[in-house]
């Protein structure tokens, strides 16, 4: 079974499946995919729910022990599987698509966006044809609006058309933006939602976009100096490593050994072409790889270099033109 986001969030049944293939982005849209299967599998009591991240480090063998496990009492368990780096490893398909999963277990995959090619795979035949795929990706049109709508009600907060326009001019329909801007807005108890604009504004000396702007014009001591100041606002850190990532691939994805698909508007291309002409291809592959790192630091806990820290270096590679082994060294 083949589904969206949309189409999994506005149906009423959960397919009674062995797994659940979620894939694509943003991150917090998957994670709203995710709760929506176990709360159905809780209230049809499954009680034991089992995180995995699957990296470097992970043994397949805890994976196959688990499907293999015969609880002394009866269980109903759901296992997560976290994949985080760019792709399922080989050992974990053969395992799903060799065993055979028993009832009282359900396992959820999930998986970062990937390349066309993947629906072409074996895998991904196994998942649609006997299991489910729900594909994620950054909601637009009615699906935006629906899904604002649904996260006001889910805020108690009284939705307009008005207030709509500035969130979503305000995020440029980053959804991730939206539900932060949201729940902002929900732990001020405003009776008036236009002031909440107005609060930001006179609140923040700087931006998350003041940041991508000093980024990419190659402005060192002031991305540090905004940088610095969105630390100390407790600027959520996966939205800003998202922003910084996005725009490091947007760089890449012109150059000819690309296979990235990431979205350029027209107007914006001559800007990242001429970016392109000044960094090397290598640092940019090095800096794409660190985003990663930074990213699964966050999933896993196992930061020995702080995030803000590891944000600086980040920024200080890309506008400096160096490795971050060089950087470091």
């Amino acid at each position: 079974m083949k589904l969206n986001h949309r189409e999994f969030t506005k149906s009423r049944e959960i397919p009674k499946l062995p797994i659940y293939l979620i894939y694509g982005s943003p991150k917090h849209l998957q994670n709203e995919v995710e709760r929506k299967i176990c709360s159905f599998y809780k209230n049809n009591n499954f009680s034991e729910k089992k995180n995995f991240v699957v990296d470097t480090d992970f043994s397949p063998k805890e994976l196959q022990n688990e499907i293999e496990l015969i609880p002394l009492f009866k269980e109903n368990r759901i296992i997560i599987l976290n994949i985080v780096s760019n792709s399922m490893p080989q050992k974990i398909k053969e395992i799903l698509q060799n065993s055979k999963i028993p009832d009282d277990l359900k396992i959820i995959v999930k998986l970062d966006k990937q390349t066309s090619s993947f629906k072409k795979t074996n895998f991904y035949e196994f998942c649609s044809n006997s299991n489910c795929v729900i594909e994620v990706f950054e909601l637009k049109g009615n699906d935006l609006k629906d899904w604002v709508k649904q996260k006001f009600f889910i805020n108690k907060l009284k939705y307009s058309d008005e207030i709509f326009d500035k969130i979503i001019n305000k995020s440029e329909g980053n959804t991730l933006s939206i539900a932060q801007d949201l729940y902002k807005m929900s732990l001020m108890e405003l009776n008036d939602l236009n002031n909440y604009f107005d609060i930001i504004q006179s609140d923040y000396k700087f931006s998350e976009y003041d940041l991508l702007d000093s980024f990419l014009n190659h402005n060192l001591s002031k991305s540090l100096k905004i940088l610095d100041y969105l630390q100390s606002v407790n600027f959520p850190e996966p939205y800003i490593l998202f922003l910084l990532h996005n725009e490091v691939k947007k760089i890449y994805s012109l150059s000819n050994n690309s296979k990235l698909e990431v979205y350029i508007p027209s107007y914006r291309v001559k800007i990242y072409q001429n970016l392109l002409s000044h960094i090397d291809i290598s640092v940019l592959l090095d800096l794409i790889e660190y985003c990663h790192e930074i990213d699964k630091n966050i999933k896993t806990g196992s930061i020995s270099i702080g995030f803000w820290h590891q944000l600086e270096i980040l920024i200080s590679c890309f506008i400096l033109n160096k490795t971050v082994k060089n950087f470091i060294g």
